[in-house]
């Protein structure tokens, strides 16, 4: 699977994060003032996080889930830095295989 092509867009709540999804949906994720991981999970299952650590944040989320869902399918994933809000953030992807 190709690297998702994120791209940094302007929010009424601040720079955030999206992709083209495929989907109606633009699913955006924030970091958090501090730099905090925010994240998106997008209604195809597709998920991203942007922040500080995200990447460790994705997978805990993706553990979680798979621990409690019982039909939560394996994903494809990866990580890309991008700035936002000035400066350089983490944003990892998961994506459903198919």
């Amino acid at each position: 699977m190709p690297v998702p092509e994120f791209r940094v867009i302007a929010t009424d709540e601040g720079e955030g994060v999206t992709y083209t999804c495929g989907c109606p949906c633009v699913p955006t994720a924030r970091p958090g003032a501090d730099g905090a991981p925010g994240f998106e999970h997008c209604c195809c299952g597709k998920v991203h996080f942007v922040g500080d650590g995200a990447q460790a944040a994705l997978t805990g989320y993706l553990a979680e889930r798979k621990a409690t869902k019982k039909r939560e399918p394996d994903y494809e994933t990866g990580a890309v830095r991008l700035v936002v809000g000035g400066a350089e953030r983490e944003v990892a992807w998961a994506f459903p295989r198919e």
